[in-house]
């Protein structure tokens, strides 16, 4: 039986020069925020948490928490361009998800990048959405596909390292 000792990264295996995230660690970047959801607010409305965020960061871990928003079963999470701009990628960290129930911190709720696939875990904002400049901002937008008819109140907790 074999036993390995080698680098998780194969670029670090074959010693080539990596970014610091992904060799030996980064600083961690922490952003919060919260909205009201109102009960006459309409389908496809758009909730920006997050203004201005470099598209160079990886995200590692975003926690939704809520109360139950009656109805409210589709929601996405995603990159719209700043200020107020057009989407980008609506759907590109979290998609389809619902916010019917209570998702609370002892429930440890992380729906936030329930689209990234683990094969993706490494990729900055940027190479996630398929954009190509990586000096751009986004505002990561929670989009109510279908918002539900109650109100109730949605907490983002999300985290990111430098890419």
């Amino acid at each position: 039986m074999a036993v390995e000792d080698k680098y998780a990264n194969s670029l670090v295996e074959a010693g080539k020069k990596v970014k610091a995230a992904l060799a030996s660690g980064a600083t961690e970047v922490t952003m919060i925020n919260t909205v009201e959801i109102a009960a006459a607010d309409d389908d496809g409305s758009v909730y920006r948490f997050f203004s201005s965020v470099p598209s160079n960061l990886i995200p590692t871990e975003i926690t939704i928490t809520c109360d139950a928003i009656t109805g409210g079963t589709d929601y996405d999470l995603g990159l719209y361009k700043v200020a107020s701009g057009a989407v980008v990628d609506k759907d590109v960290l979290m998609d389809g998800q619902t916010l019917g129930s209570a998702l609370t911190r002892a429930t440890g709720h992380q729906l936030g990048l329930a689209n990234v696939n683990i094969a993706d875990a490494t990729k900055t904002l940027a190479a996630l959405s398929a954009q190509t400049d990586p000096d751009a901002c986004y505002d990561i937008a929670l989009t109510a596909n279908t918002v539900g008819s109650g109100a109730g109140t949605v907490t983002i907790i999300a985290k990111f390292v430098q890419g």
